[in-house]
């Protein structure tokens, strides 16, 4: 039976890193990423869509995310939409993603939606301090969407912590495994693994 994994933290924390080097060990995973299921923007210009708020629930289309994330429990393969953060919409392709015997949800706010998290047996919480996420969406942010270290900063203290502390950081106590994304991610990604090989195949998540 197919079983799923949620890898949550702070946007900045590693969780990217260490599910590609998790997912890079074995054949056994798949990825679904929570940040493609943001909403369609198209009908709004760009000014207006660099304003909507990206580390709210609302912003990702989670009905989309839970027919998707039901069908790989099922063995069937997905499109799932692939967004283009440089427009701030979603881009006119897909991606196929093929069930396997662990799909990892991979996302900030995976764990954000009742109906989403209904699907979910395990969390794994990614945990790093606060400064060193900002740090990296610094530098991520520059090289990758062109953004200014003011305009990071502004973001980072107007949005991502104040949504990271409602909706993320509580889900850290409830965790089955908090791993570093301070550390090296091959060493980390060896302790889920191995911590895996100890659970059975599938586990309800209780409701919160």
């Amino acid at each position: 039976m197919t079983c799923v994994v949620a890898v949550i933290g702070a946007s900045g924390s590693g969780k990217t890193r260490l599910v590609k080097t998790l997912v890079s060990s074995s054949a056994r995973f798949t990825v679904l990423r929570v940040d493609d299921y943001y909403r369609e923007l198209d009908h709004l210009d760009f000014a207006s869509r660099d304003r909507v708020n990206f580390d709210h629930p609302d912003a990702i289309e989670f009905e989309r995310l839970a027919v998707d994330l039901t069908a790989l429990r099922a063995g069937k393969a997905i499109a799932a939409p692939i967004y283009d953060f440089s427009r701030h919409t979603r881009a006119s392709a897909t991606r196929t993603v093929n069930s396997a015997d662990i799909i990892v949800l991979e996302g900030v706010l995976a764990m954000a939606d009742l109906a989403t998290r209904a699907l979910v047996d395990y969390l794994v919480f990614v945990n790093s301090s606060l400064d060193i996420c900002l740090a990296r969406r610094i530098a991520r942010d520059a090289a990758e969407r062109g953004r200014s270290e003011a305009s990071v900063i502004d973001f980072w203290e107007s949005r991502a912590v104040p949504m990271f502390e409602q909706f993320v950081a509580p889900w850290r106590e409830e965790a089955d495994l908090v791993v570093s994304g301070e550390r090296n991610s091959a060493s980390e990604a060896a302790a889920i693994n191995t911590w895996l090989a100890t659970l059975p195949r599938s586990r309800g998540t209780p409701e919160n």
